[in-house]
């Protein structure tokens, strides 16, 4: 076993005698990496974090709704929770969802998204982040999961919800 390890230790050592001639290459790449990292970094700390990125403290409620423990009128006749009684935070939040999850390919979604999740009212509605959580807003203090769809109906809400969208903005834009 000793035996082993000596030449093991050896073996490196040759290896570290033939990277002598790495080091300063080595070094200035990790230097330019560094110096390549560093200044954006810091500017991002002087600035903030991006409003929308950071953690909303939300009070729990009651657990949200799925397709089993949908009551009746939740669903439409094809299956799909009714967006009607969502509101702008939730849509910008669901937008987020929506676009990350592969479920729309359109631009416009995440356009609408940015456009609602620029409102600082947005910003600060605990619907926003539930909405980026798959949860779509039906009702005060109740909520549907959108993962308990399927990936057609969950894109079917995702673009039923980007349709009531623009009517949402031209609200918050008349308060």
């Amino acid at each position: 076993m000793v035996v082993f390890f000596r030449i093991l230790l050896h073996e490196l050592s040759k290896e570290t005698i033939r990277m002598v001639g790495f080091r300063p290459v080595c070094l200035a790449l990790g230097l330019c990496a560094i110096a390549g990292i560093l200044p954006p970094a810091m500017a991002a700390e002087r600035e903030g974090a991006h409003p929308a990125l950071r953690i909303l403290k939300v009070k729990p409620g009651p657990a949200p709704m799925t397709v089993a423990t949908a009551t009746p009128g939740i669903l439409d006749y094809d299956g799909i929770p009714t967006v009607e009684n969502t509101n702008a935070a939730n849509v910008g939040g669901l937008m987020y969802y929506c676009y990350h999850h592969h479920l729309v390919t359109d631009t416009t979604v995440r356009a609408l998204g940015r456009k609602l999740a620029e409102w600082p009212a947005i910003q600060n509605d605990p619907d926003y982040a539930w909405g980026g959580a798959g949860q779509l807003k039906i009702g005060p203090h109740q909520m549907f999961d959108l993962k308990s769809l399927n990936h057609d109906q969950q894109a079917a809400t995702c673009s039923r919800s980007a349709l009531r969208g623009p009517d949402l903005l031209k609200e918050k834009k008349d308060r």
